[in-house]
């Protein structure tokens, strides 16, 4: 993939792995199995309308988003949060979508990276 067409967030990957050396495998393990937990949380808080949920799981995702480097996907995190916080629900299914969405395509790049594809 030429650097004009990989995603933004490739790079930032690429270099916490190259910072992180061996233990990125096992931190990329970590994410994988814990944020798809998350997801499932977030969606049934969504369900629920469940903001202080949203807000709480959010955050967290937010956090070892941004540590792997995801950033995109750490911002939809923190709007999710942000939107929470203030009791803005409205748009709650419209942010988890595009978490979700982005959220498949770091896993997708993550599994790549560590040879789980």
């Amino acid at each position: 993939m030429s650097l004009s067409t990989a995603p933004p967030d490739a790079d930032e990957l690429d270099t916490v792995q190259s910072l992180l050396g061996e233990e990125f495998d096992a931190i990329a393990r970590i994410f994988l199995a814990d944020s798809a937990k998350r997801l499932i949380a977030l969606d049934e808080a969504e369900q629920t309308a469940d903001r202080l949920a949203l807000e709480k799981i959010s955050h967290i995702l937010c956090g070892s988003s941004a540590s792997l480097g995801a950033t995109l996907l750490a911002s939809h995190c923190r709007e999710m949060e942000t939107d929470a916080r203030q009791g803005r629900l409205e748009q709650a299914g419209v942010r988890l979508q595009a978490i979700r969405d982005e959220h498949r395509r770091i896993v997708a790049r993550l599994q790549h990276m560590i040879g789980d594809a």
